[in-house]
C-alpha cells in the first residue's frame, strides 16, 4: 500500500517531508511525493492515505480543498504559518471546512483566530542519528576553520534574505562590534545570492564571509557546517517554526535567538544565547497573512552576540557543558518521537 504525500516547495518543508517519508516507509508503507493529488489519486486502491504538507494560505491550501473534502481515506492536512490568514482570502473558499494539523502552538493560534479548526500541533523533527554522523564529519571543517580563522569564534547564519529573518539587523549588529575594535570572531553566511549585493558594503568587511547560497546545500552539508560552527545565529522576529534552531540544538551548537513563539516551545534558555523581544507588529503579507514580528532592539542582539563570545573565549568549561545539553535536548525531538503522532492521523501505527 501506498501513502500519497503533497509537500510545499521549500527547504525547510521537503527536508520535513523526507523524514515523515522515512518513518512511514520504516512502518512498512511505499510513499509518493506529488505537487498535486488528485480524485484520480484517491480512487486508486493502491493509496491507503493522503497528507498535504503546506503553508496555511489560500494560495497553497486551493488545490487541496476538493480532494480532501471528497476523500473518505485516512487524511491530514500538516501545516505552518508566520501569522494571522486574512479572513478575506478565506471567505467562499470551503477552507474553512478542513481540518488542520499545526506545526506549533503559535501556527493553531494563528489559525484559530482565523476561524479556522485546528485538531492537534505536532512540532517538526530531527534526525538525531543523522545529526551524529554530522557532527563526525564536521571534524575537517572544524580543524580548516581553526587555522584558517586563528582561533576566532565561529558564528553561522543560515536562512534566507527575507524581511523576516532580519539579516539586516544581524549585519549592523556585527559592523557595530567590529567597529567598536572586536576582531575576535566571524560571521559566516549561508543565504541568498542577492544578499551579497544588498548588503555589499557589510560583506567587504573581513569577518564577515559568504560560505555558500541557500538552498544549494544538501541538508547533511548544513548540519555539517552548524556542527563545525561554534555557535549559529538566528535573528528572525517571525516564524511559523525555526527550525535551524533545533538543527543545530540537534549537533550540539547553541544558537543566538530571540525569546519569542514558536521558537519559545522547543528551545531553552538553559543552554541557547536568547534575549527578549520589544513589541509585536503585525505587517500585511501580499494580502494572504498578516506576519506577527517581534521586534527588538539591534543593540541587544548586538550585546548578546558580545557576551557568546566572551562565553567561548574565556569559558570553555561552561560552553561545552551548554554544548552537551543541547544535544540531550534535541534528542527530544527525534522524528522517531514526534511523527507517530502525525501519522496516527493516516491510521499508520
Amino acid at each position: 500500500m501506498k501513502i500519497i504525500v503533497s509537500p510545499l516547495i521549500a527547504v525547510s518543508i521537503l527536508n520535513q517531508a523526507e523524514l515523515i517519508k522515512k518513518l512511514i516507509i520504516e512502518k512498512g508503507y511505499d510513499v509518493e511525493f506529488k505537487n498535486t493529488i488528485t480524485v484520480f489519486d484517491i480512487n486508486d486502491e493502491n493509496n491507503k492515505a493522503f497528507l498535504w504538507f503546506t503553508l496555511a494560505t489560500v494560495n497553497f491550501l486551493g488545490d487541496a480543498v476538493f480532494p480532501y473534502l471528497y476523500c473518505q481515506k485516512p487524511k491530514a492536512i500538516y501545516v505552518t504559518i508566520e501569522g494571522v490568514p486574512t479572513k478575506t482570502n478565506l471567505i467562499q473558499t470551503n477552507i474553512d471546512k478542513l481540518e488542520f494539523i499545526a506545526n506549533s502552538n503559535f501556527t493553531a493560534e494563528c489559525l484559530s483566530k482565523s476561524g479556522l479548526k485546528v485538531i492537534d500541533v505536532v512540532h517538526h523533527a530531527i534526525d538525531i542519528e543523522m545529526s551524529e554522523k554530522a557532527m563526525k564529519a564536521a571534524e575537517p571543517i572544524k580543524k580548516q576553520w581553526l587555522n584558517e580563522f586563528e582561533g576566532r569564534c565561529k558564528i553561522l547564519f543560515v536562512g534566507r534574505n527575507d524581511p523576516r529573518k532580519r539579516l539586516d539587523q544581524l549585519f549592523k549588529s556585527v559592523a557595530s562590534l567590529l567597529l567598536s575594535g572586536r576582531d575576535d570572531f566571524v560571521l559566516l553566511t549561508i543565504t541568498d545570492i542577492n544578499a551579497e549585493e544588498q548588503y555589499s558594503e557589510f560583506y567587504k568587511l573581513k569577518n564577515i564571509i559568504p560560505l555558500a547560497h541557500f538552498g544549494s546545500l544538501r541538508y547533511f552539508d548544513v548540519l555539517k557546517y552548524m556542527a563545525a560552527a561554534d555557535f549559529l545565529v538566528f535573528p528572525s522576529v517571525c516564524e511559523g517554526f525555526g527550525l535551524p534552531v533545533l538543527e543545530a540544538n540537534s549537533v550540539g551548537t547553541p544558537v543566538i535567538h530571540c525569546w519569542m513563539p514558536p521558537l519559545s516551545e522547543f528551545s531553552s534558555q538553559e543552554f541557547n544565547f536568547v534575549f527578549p523581544f520589544e513589541i509585536k507588529e503585525f505587517v500585511n503579507q501580499g494580502n494572504v497573512q498578516f506576519w506577527i514580528f517581534h521586534e527588538y532592539l539591534t543593540e541587544v542582539l548586538t550585546d548578546m552576540i558580545s557576551f557568546a563570545v566572551d562565553c567561548f573565549l574565556k569559558n570553555k568549561k561552561e560552553y561545552n557543558e551548554y554544548r552537551a545539553k543541547a544535544i540531550e535536548h534535541a534528542k527530544n525531538f527525534d522524528y522517531h518521537k514526534i511523527y507517530p503522532k502525525l501519522l496516527k492521523h493516516l491510521e499508520i501505527e
